[in-house]
């Protein structure tokens, strides 16, 4: 009985999941998404996501780097919680594709015109031939669908807030192996 109420329990928390990624979808397909922008610490929001996700790399024995305590970001007339949901399907998908004992890392940077954050794993990386649809709904590279807790959603929907936010999102290589998916925000005078 225990056994199938746990099965229950993940398959109820999986299909919620995947409700509430819908809804997100369908609220921009419909032009009725909301955006509750105001000033956020930039900061403060990558020390949050820093500290969620610290304990998840450690018990998978994945080291957490954070490459951006050296700067001061400036406050970002933004919407944070699209912003955070972003990162944590960065780091989501790194934490999936990673290797054990590889590390992840946060990194930002500040330039005149930008902030640029990224998430940065040493996993599988992406092919030539999975790049032009990672951010596309429904495109899962792992062409088996052995995973079942993914359904292709997390990469668009970063691309759908992020064009929300006026932001671009984007996937590079990782030298060494790995992918590293970076989302860059125009600062505002």
């Amino acid at each position: 009985i225990q056994k199938a109420a746990n099965i229950i329990d993940a398959e109820t928390m999986r299909m919620s999941k995947l409700i509430k990624d819908m809804l997100i979808l369908a609220s921009s397909d419909s032009g009725t998404r909301s955006l509750n922008k105001t000033m956020v610490n930039i900061d403060t929001l990558l020390i949050l996501l820093y500290e969620a996700y610290e304990p998840v790399c450690r018990r998978k024995g994945m080291p957490l780097d954070a490459d951006f305590m050296d700067i001061h970001f400036p406050l970002l007339y933004t919407d944070k919680e699209c912003l955070f949901q972003i990162l944590s399907i960065f780091m989501d998908n790194a934490i999936s594709h990673s290797k054990t004992q590889a590390p992840i890392q946060i990194k930002a940077i500040l330039s005149r015109k930008a902030i640029t954050i990224s998430v940065i794993d040493h996993g599988q990386g992406i092919s030539a031939e999975d790049r032009p649809y990672i951010f596309d709904r429904f495109y899962c590279a792992d062409k088996s669908h052995t995973d079942k807790s993914h359904f292709g959603l997390g990469l668009s929907i970063a691309k759908e807030l992020a064009g929300f936010l006026s932001a671009d999102v984007g996937v590079k290589d990782t030298e060494d192996g790995g992918a590293s998916f970076f989302l860059t925000m125009p600062l505002r005078p």
